[in-house]
């Protein structure tokens, strides 16, 4: 992986990411350079991108932040009222935390509810800027866990964020391995967990979950692998003889 900061201590500086803010009827209204900072968005004028007017109050105080995370840019909504889109080749989609790679806009409705029945949306539009390419976990795909909800986003170069419905055990064995993974700090290479500890965490009824062969662990494995999409296993691996592997972020 590549070190930006490395890259411009070598070759000078060069065009740094930006958002480009457009206002609700289009109009672009100021250029923001992105440095290590988060860029603040929201109503309220303590914020570094202010969205008004918005006399109805249909953005947040504090609506969303645009953060560098590593060398990775994310855009996080704050639990706003009326949520934040990502807006990516034409497709739109509701997200609660998102990379950000070069053509991207970060979406806020400008319109109330009624307006919005009618179809005839207008919205703020931060669209993010980035001659160099900064370093993303998109250019490979990658998992997002929210703890506090339980949900699991898929991401992946060139699409929008996908929820993961993985169903009964496939479900019990991703969120077991991401609470593990959570607990070791995120390590680089995964979390691995044995075929011991997948039975107990599966089949805690059982009164004997060792009793189950390998491969009952496996059946549910390779439902996971198909809720992630992953027949390639690069984010849940098989660690042969021992147990499986995952990978959130390889």
């Amino acid at each position: 992986m590549r070190d930006p900061d490395a890259e411009a201590a070598r070759n000078g500086p060069s065009p740094a990411p930006a958002l480009v803010v457009v206002s609700p009827d289009g109009e672009e209204l100021a250029a923001v350079p992105l440095a290590t900072e988060p860029i603040w968005i929201g109503r309220w004028p303590d914020n570094d991108v202010i969205l008004d007017p918005d006399p109805e109050k249909v953005t947040s105080r504090k609506h969303c932040v645009v953060e560098r995370v590593e060398w990775r840019w994310r855009v996080r909504d704050l639990h706003s009222r009326n949520h934040t889109y990502l807006e990516r080749q034409g497709e739109r989609a509701r997200v609660d935390h998102a990379e950000l790679v070069d053509g991207d806009a970060v979406c806020i409705e400008a319109d109330s509810a009624d307006d919005a029945s009618t179809g005839n949306v207008r919205c703020w539009r931060l669209k993010f800027t980035d001659p160099e390419g900064t370093v993303t976990a998109s250019e490979t795909r990658w998992l997002q866990y929210l703890r506090a909800s339980q949900t699991v986003w898929l991401h992946g170069p060139g699409r929008l964020p996908r929820r993961v419905e993985a169903k009964g055990k496939a479900r019990r064995l991703l969120l077991f391995l991401l609470e593990r993974y959570c607990e070791h700090d995120e390590p680089r290479d995964g979390v691995p967990a044995s075929h011991a500890e997948l039975k107990a965490a599966l089949w805690p009824q059982d009164n004997d979950p060792q009793a189950r062969s390998d491969s009952d662990v496996t059946n549910v494995a390779w439902e996971l692998r198909e809720a992630l999409d992953d027949p390639g296993q690069q984010l849940l691996r098989t660690e042969t003889g021992a147990g499986y592997r995952l990978v959130p972020r390889p």
